[in-house]
């Protein structure tokens, strides 16, 4: 991630607060809060969950983020669309759950959610999980959670995962707006299931 390639290099403050000019840097390590927004070649980013890649420009932000230009009239844009039985906001615990149900009773699925890999906050829990095996997979590292979950939807062709694809809106007419490899799309689900745990 953006953030720990900065801390190996000996960069602890990645920005100070746009009121009080206090520092900010690595607050929360999951995506949750924004002390760690930097640019990254222009795009304003959370840095400990953005990977980085050779030759990315990292800047502070050091206040608010600059507005895109949208000044320039543009024409009519085609909206890519696509319908599904359900759409699942959020490839968690509970998402993946009942992505997993879903499957086995032949309901095809997408499951959107806005990090780069599936499992939510099992992807920070290293300890073994306690309490029932077959409810929660007890004795098992979240971690190892997450890769099972992902494992076993593998077997199914009616579930699609889509990663680095938030959800950004839900508009009356039922058709959900997401982002999918940096593309606004639209989605019209017969259902729509929010699984985006403490969000």
């Amino acid at each position: 991630m953006i953030s720990s390639a900065l801390i190996a290099y000996g960069i602890d403050c990645f920005g100070h607060h746009h009121k009080d000019g206090a520092p900010q840097g690595l607050f929360c390590a999951n995506g949750q809060c924004s002390h760690c927004l930097v640019m990254a070649d222009g795009i304003p980013v959370k840095a400990c969950i953005t990977p980085v890649h050779e030759g990315m420009n990292i800047r502070a932000v050091d206040g608010l983020p600059k507005l895109l230009d949208d000044d320039k009239p543009t024409g009519p844009v085609e909206v890519p669309e696509t319908s599904v039985d359900v759409l699942i906001a959020g490839a968690g615990p509970a998402g993946l759950n009942a992505a997993l149900e879903l499957a086995k009773s032949n309901v095809n699925v997408i499951v959107c959610d806005d990090k780069h890999e599936i499992g939510g906050k099992l992807t920070l829990q290293t300890h073994n999980f306690f309490g029932s095996v077959r409810e929660c997979r007890a004795g098992t590292r979240g971690i190892n959670i997450a890769k099972q979950f992902a494992h076993e939807l593998a077997e199914f062709k009616n579930v699609q995962i889509c990663m680095d694809s938030p959800v950004v809106g839900v508009f009356s007419d039922g058709k959900i707006a997401v982002v999918r490899n940096g593309k606004y799309c639209l989605i019209k689900p017969m259902r729509f299931r929010v699984a985006t745990g403490s969000r």
